[in-house]
């Protein structure tokens, strides 16, 4: 367009005038050729401003868009990259997370498994208790039903007392206890008949041994063995081990002559263990259950001596006596 128009500038168009215009007429001609030149080649100039413009801005937009293209190019590859980065941060955080939770499972069932370990290790332990104790009841309870009366049998009827029979199986401490009763009833048994018989004949180291042995077996025995047993610890001077017996006899024994002389055996024993208070309270009681028996006397003598005993101790004249 532009190469027309510079065709066009360089080559007026030439118009021929006939010969037969006035010159009047072709002077006017001529000027309105003229003014069409001028105007013509004027336009031709606006045009090729225009162009000359036209072709600055598509050049401007042209580096406008290799510009933007630049750009998006550029503000690709930061997304790329920025996803990238963020892919891979990610990436390595779930890892860390996946890593750290298995270390946490791994932890746990290491725990688990030396927690199991124990748990197997205390069942064997509590398997090879069982059965020590299993054998050793199987021995005893064979032990219980061989011997013979004597310091193997009294052994073998404490290692049964002493056992424990929760490690046993149901059967077992069942048999147990039922061997332990019926040998525990036998040897009582034969105490007790070795301790009358024995205070029958005033042996009375034999008899306080023998029915002590009875009661320890047997607790819950009837009130004249007590009795007895005390009776005879007294004639051995075995005081300490008068007053448990006594105690336990009087409860049951009522108004009876024999409680008299169990309360005078019991305050005798008090005295002796120097509890004078108890011993006087013993003392008198027996004297108030039969004041006319030939006891009686003995007991009141001891009454008044413990009743000066204890006046001489406070400063205070004896019962019976006038001050000075």
């Amino acid at each position: 367009m532009i190469r027309m128009s510079e065709d066009t500038t360089s080559q007026p168009r030439v118009t021929s005038i006939p010969s037969d215009l006035s010159p009047a007429a072709d002077g006017r001609e001529l000027h309105e050729l003229r003014k069409e030149v001028v105007e013509a080649r004027n336009l031709v100039i606006k045009t090729d401003n225009l162009l000359k413009n036209m072709h600055a801005e598509i050049k401007k937009m042209g580096l406008r868009q290799e510009d933007f293209a630049k750009r998006r190019f550029f503000s690709s590859a930061a997304a790329y990259v920025c996803f990238a980065v963020i892919a891979i941060v990610g990436a390595f955080a779930v890892a860390r997370s996946d890593s750290a939770q298995e270390r946490e499972k791994s932890a746990a069932n290491e725990a688990r498994a030396r927690q199991l370990a124990t748990q197997v290790e205390q069942l064997q332990n509590k398997e090879v208790a069982r059965r020590d104790v299993s054998e050793k009841a199987a021995r005893i309870y064979d032990q219980l039903g061989s011997e013979k009366e004597g310091p193997g049998l009294n052994q073998a009827m404490s290692n049964a007392v002493r056992m424990d029979r929760q490690m046993l199986s149901p059967l077992e401490a069942k048999a147990m206890e039922d061997r332990v009763a019926s040998m525990k009833s036998a040897v009582a048994q034969a105490a007790l008949d070795r301790g009358s018989r024995a205070y029958r004949v005033g042996d009375w180291r034999g008899a306080a041994t023998e029915l002590g042995r009875y009661l320890e077996l047997s607790p819950s025995s009837e009130p004249l063995v007590n009795f007895h047993l005390g009776h005879a610890r007294a004639m051995t001077r075995e005081w300490q081990g008068v007053i448990a017996p006594m105690e336990t006899f009087l409860k049951s024994a009522g108004s009876t002559k024999t409680a008299q002389t169990a309360g005078f055996y019991l305050g005798q024993a008090y005295e002796e263990a120097g509890n004078f208070g108890k011993a006087t309270d013993a003392y008198q009681r027996a004297q108030s259950l039969y004041p006319g028996s030939d006891l009686a006397p003995l007991i009141r003598s001891r009454i008044r001596r413990l009743q000066a005993a204890a006046a001489a101790a406070q400063g205070q004249p004896a019962p019976g006596q006038a001050r000075p």
